[in-house]
C-alpha cells in the first residue's frame, strides 16, 4: 500500500485552482450569460422643466445590450 503526503501548501494551492476552476464554470455558463431584457425600452433624452437643473445617467451595462 502507497501513502501519499502532501504538504498544507500543496492542499491549498490544489483547492484554490479547484476553487477558482468552479467559480470560472459558474460566470461563464450559458444561462447566466444569456439573460437579457425581452423588451427594449428608449432612454429619456430631455424633460421640459421651468428650473435650470442638471443630470448624470451612467450606462452600466455590459456586452450587447
Amino acid at each position: 500500500m502507497k501513502c501519499i503526503i502532501l504538504r498544507r501548501r500543496v492542499v491549498t494551492l490544489i483547492l484554490c485552482a479547484l476553487a477558482a476552476c468552479a467559480i470560472f464554470a459558474v460566470v461563464n455558463h450559458p444561462a447566466v450569460v444569456g439573460v437579457s431584457a425581452t423588451t427594449r425600452q428608449l432612454p429619456i433624452y430631455s424633460v421640459e422643466r421651468d428650473q435650470k437643473m442638471i443630470s448624470i445617467s451612467f450606462d452600466a451595462a455590459w456586452g450587447e445590450v
